[in-house]
């Protein structure tokens, strides 16, 4: 696993990822290889009338996750902020993020991303 050289990157790409969560953990990416993601930002809208709880999780190696946020509370017709981008993180090629949620789609998941190569 190489872990590239961002000052002497040839490509910085801005993304923004989505998705609706479910009660199954759903891998949200996977970083390819040779190139690093730096994660500015990770919203979460609650669209639904109950509060619900999300669960994130980053891998940094491909296999072992640790918790970015453990089954925190969104209020009902809400948006929690997770992660901004003066705390933004680096995830190595391999690397994953996943996320789940406590009730149906009743979550959305927004992020922004550069994927640095």
């Amino acid at each position: 696993m190489a872990n590239p050289n961002i000052v002497a990157a040839t490509s910085i790409l801005g993304n923004t990822g989505v998705a609706t969560l479910t009660t199954s953990l759903v891998t949200l990416f996977t970083v390819p290889s040779n190139t690093v993601y730096k994660i500015n930002s990770i919203t979460v809208a609650n669209k639904s009338g109950s509060a619900a709880t999300v669960d994130l999780t980053v891998s940094v190696d491909g296999t072992n996750d640790f918790y970015l946020a453990n089954d925190i509370n969104v209020p009902e017709t809400t948006t929690l902020v997770i992660l901004t981008k003066d705390q933004s993180i680096y995830v190595p090629e391999t690397g994953k993020m996943k996320a789940l949620a406590s009730a149906g789609t009743a979550l959305d998941l927004v992020y922004s991303y550069e994927a640095i190569s």
